[in-house]
């Protein structure tokens, strides 16, 4: 299944619609967005991150975030309503810099899993659901297309954490740049019926 949004077309979904799509992504799954810009990208997060707070309350938040800084996160997430400072506080909401996550030394591949704060908080909230946005675009700034190819390739193969949610947002630019048209066929075949496409 590809959704495609057009801005021109008689009926266009607007970000709560996209949030709701998002909503009713099954734990286990990897999802890839292309978004055109910030802007858009802003409204469906905030919507979506509102919305999948509120039905599952308990469930963790872990945003790495690229063209936005961690303080607009935060400023956007609040202005939809969400109780940012508060669920950092607790441990439920995690933001960061997903340049400086890629820059420590922690980091070999992109696998989230191998991450020493998701560790962490996998083994603090152990019986709770994960849900990850990633924006990937960090990677065509890094000339680093290659790993991330072979990232999405061993994800999709190995990934076994039932309790996780992947939302892996590539602006559109950023990938077209980054990807022949043979790697996206490949990248877009990697994820099936996981993809969605904002115009």
């Amino acid at each position: 299944m590809i959704i495609i949004l057009r801005p021109n077309s008689n009926r266009r979904l607007n970000e709560d619609e996209v949030s709701d799509q998002l909503l009713h992504v099954p734990t286990g799954h990897h999802y890839l967005i292309l978004y055109p810009n910030i802007e858009t990208m802003r409204k469906v997060y905030g919507s979506y991150v509102k919305k999948q707070l509120e039905e599952q309350p308990d469930s963790i938040v872990l945003f790495l975030s690229y063209y936005d800084t961690t303080d607009n996160v935060r400023h956007v997430l609040s202005s939809h309503g969400v109780p940012v400072e508060e669920h950092e506080k607790n441990g439920t909401m995690i933001i960061l810099d997903i340049m400086k996550v890629i820059q420590s030394s922690l980091f070999e591949v992109p696998d989230i899993e191998k991450l020493e704060f998701a560790k962490k908080t996998e083994q603090q909230f152990e019986n709770k659901t994960i849900f990850i946005i990633a924006d990937m675009s960090v990677f065509n700034h890094l000339h680093k297309p290659a790993e991330l190819l072979e990232y999405e390739k061993t994800l999709h193969k190995d990934l076994k954490v039932e309790r996780w949610k992947e939302l892996c947002l590539y602006n559109k630019r950023d990938f077209e740049i980054m990807f022949t048209k043979d790697e996206s066929n490949r990248l877009m075949e990697y994820h099936k019926d996981k993809v969605i496409i904002m115009n």
